[in-house]
């Protein structure tokens, strides 16, 4: 059967509204679609030097493919594109932002610059798991709008992380702060993106004097030029944020009870864990599956397979005592102290039972020895 070519009927139009700016690679415009009474930025993709415009024509497709993986509450969102091949230009429709650059945003709100901090760190964070860099992190790429939500645009130099590349051909931006060590081997990785967050952050509060910010310990290790002694990644950032939080919060006795048994029952059935190996960080997949697991052993005293709570935890490989014994009462009552408890409340909990998996004993993959579990 022959693929069916879609057309059609009529073209979209938009009505201007005023220039956003114009950078090296293309103008920005504000626009209006009047049918459904919605302001969009519009981006063309036109640089300023005709000569360029297939050098950096993949770029602008790079833009767009990520654009589209992305759906976060600190990310721009995308809405369509319209792409000309054979003139090498294009357009994207995006969120139009209403706000301004988060160092005009903290200059004046400086008292909002824990929870600036935080959500910064979230988008990032976002960006890692899905394993993007965004590679051009400046204060006019981080925009707060007028209800203090962060939102991280401009995706034209980002480019989904590939391991074995030629780091040499992506260090190419005129760079704001002072580089890290790693420059001089020609890596940029995510833990260079943790570098640059916080040299932004840090710039920020110097500027302004900032006294209050929560998180002093957390920047200053994200700011360390030497790599091997740096904060490596938004999630061991959040993490640690996290640890500030669970002090001010309060469990009563009966959650407290709930978490402890499930926590030491899981405890006792992880004997190591691979290096490689990572926590699953959505929370309501980690519900999800250990919900499926509580379905199928509903009947039972015990869980039938073990193995399978701690892959509702930890992606990758892992050894597990086959013999041990785990209660279906304590995953019940695990599931329903997280369904009872706020977003940021389970946040701590997932991150308590994090640390107890940080405990335990590390191992490098060998294919002539090893068995996945």
């Amino acid at each position: 059967m022959s693929k069916e070519i879609i057309q059609f009927l009529r073209q979209k139009d938009f009505q201007y509204i005023k220039d956003i700016g114009q950078g090296g690679t293309g103008k920005t415009i504000l626009l209006k679609d009047e049918t459904i009474d919605e302001v969009f930025i519009c981006k063309k993709y036109c640089p300023y030097f005709k000569e360029d415009s297939e050098k950096y024509y993949i770029n602008f497709l790079t833009e767009i493919k990520i654009l589209h993986t992305l759906f976060h509450n600190n990310i721009v969102r995308v809405f369509n594109y319209y792409l000309y091949p054979d003139k090498k230009t294009g357009y994207i429709l995006m969120d139009y932002i209403k706000g301004d650059t988060i160092s005009n945003f903290i200059a004046a709100n400086p008292d909002r610059i824990n929870d600036i901090f935080t959500q910064v760190i979230s988008g990032f964070k976002y960006l890692e798991e899905n394993e993007i860099l965004h590679r051009d992190i400046r204060p006019e790429n981080i925009l707060v709008t007028e209800t203090g939500i962060v939102k991280i645009i401009d995706f034209g130099f980002g480019k989904q992380i590939v391991f074995n590349e030629d780091y040499d051909k992506s260090i190419s931006l005129n760079w704001r702060y002072s580089v890290p060590e790693e420059f001089s081997n020609k890596i940029y990785n995510q833990s260079t993106e943790v570098y640059f967050v916080g040299k932004l952050i840090e710039e920020i509060i110097d500027e302004n004097k900032i006294e209050n910010f929560g998180y002093p310990r957390l920047l200053k290790s994200m700011v360390i030029k030497k790599a091997d002694k740096r904060i490596s990644t938004f999630l061991f950032a959040q993490r640690e944020m996290l640890l500030k939080e669970s002090n001010l919060l309060e469990f009563n006795d009966v959650d407290k009870l709930r978490y402890k048994n499930f926590a030491s029952s899981i405890d006792e059935i992880i004997s190591k864990i691979r290096n490689d190996a990572n926590y699953i960080t959505d929370i309501d997949k980690v519900i999800k599956s250990l919900e499926d697991i509580l379905q199928v052993s509903s009947l039972e005293d015990y869980i039938q397979n073990p193995s399978q709570v701690i892959q509702a935890f930890i992606k990758g490989d892992y050894y597990y005592k086959r013999n041990s014994e785990f209660l279906v009462s304590h995953l019940k009552f695990f599931i329903e102290l997280l369904r009872q408890n706020s977003i940021e409340r389970r946040k701590v909990i997932l991150n308590n039972l994090w640390q107890r998996f940080d405990k335990k004993p590390r191992y490098s993959y060998n294919p002539d020895t090893d068995l996945p579990f």
